[in-house]
């Protein structure tokens, strides 16, 4: 993603670069064939993002929504749910600082973050402020996994915002859009601003939902992967179906199922067709007449 003065800065100990994502992080996914065309009950801000010419246009129209509602970042993650407890498995950072979100999914902050445990509570956008936070984690240990985090969150110079949860494709899936500023002062109380915010996440989550492709896997993505993942997911590049899979790797059809479902979760994808295309854009070869 390409860096101007309008975009977030780190303001951190640089250290927090070596903390391990357990999520994917990655920038604007491709963009499938959209509609172009204005039409009337569609919202403005949905025909400039289907409209924008590439992932740095859509980029500048999303920047400059947000600095008209006084947000310097935003961020949008996919999450499933296990229990009680929420794993983010993907997360957009073309509009926040990669950095940061690296260190809260590192962290595991998403376990202790009050903002989440609210945001999932509600339909509607849930508002913060550092101030707030500090006031809700003031009784935890000094030393807590909820006290560094808000200690973290204050070193990035975000002092509040809103953030929004919104539907998956299941019952255990959830996308959410946060939104962060380094003012206090915006009325976070305000219907028009809310009612903004709500606007801009949900034309995002339609956007990133209906007409975008699963995101980019980063070069060297596979090398997490075991060994027996590493060659399932070859087999899935050259097309092979799981019956196949489980009979060249000498597998149960059940660890077949089951490493498909932890592959999907490791690339951020929903099915067979998008674990394929993130699979070669993650450098594993496809067969001859497949590309």
């Amino acid at each position: 993603m390409n860096m101007d003065a309008g975009s977030p800065r780190m303001c951190m100990d640089s250290n927090w670069s070596a903390s391990p994502a357990r999520v994917l992080l990655h920038g604007e996914p491709p963009t499938l064939s959209a509609p172009r065309e204005r039409r009337a009950d569609r919202p403005t801000l949905l025909s400039d993002l289907l409209e924008a010419e590439d992932a740095e246009a859509r980029r500048r129209t999303v920047a400059a929504m947000l600095h008209a509602l006084g947000f310097e970042w935003l961020g949008y993650a996919r999450l499933v749910s296990f229990g009680e407890r929420v794993q983010p498995v993907s997360m957009c950072t073309a509009h926040a600082d990669a950095q940061w979100a690296r260190h809260y999914c590192g962290e595991s902050y998403f376990d202790v973050d009050p903002r989440l445990h609210d945001a999932l509570k509600s339909s509607l956008p849930c508002t913060w402020t550092l101030a707030d936070l500090h006031e809700r984690v003031r009784g935890a240990p000094l030393n807590s996994a909820a006290r560094r985090f808000v200690s973290d969150l204050a070193d990035t110079g975000m002092r509040g915002g809103a953030m929004l949860v919104l539907p998956g494709t299941g019952s255990h899936e959830r996308h959410v859009v946060s939104m962060l500023s380094r003012s206090t002062g915006l009325g976070w109380h305000d219907g028009a601003l809310l009612g903004q915010v709500l606007a801009l996440g949900m034309c995002l989550h339609e956007f990133y939902t209906r007409y975008s492709g699963p995101p980019v896997v980063p070069a060297g993505a596979t090398g997490t992967l075991t060994p027996v993942q590493r060659e399932i997911l070859h087999h899935v590049a050259r097309g092979a179906s799981d019956k196949q899979i489980a009979y060249d790797l000498n597998l149960s059809s059940h660890a077949v199922d089951y490493h498909m479902r932890q592959l999907r979760r490791r690339f951020a994808v929903r099915n067979r067709v998008q674990l394929t295309q993130a699979a070669r854009l993650g450098g594993v070869p496809a067969a001859a007449g497949l590309q």
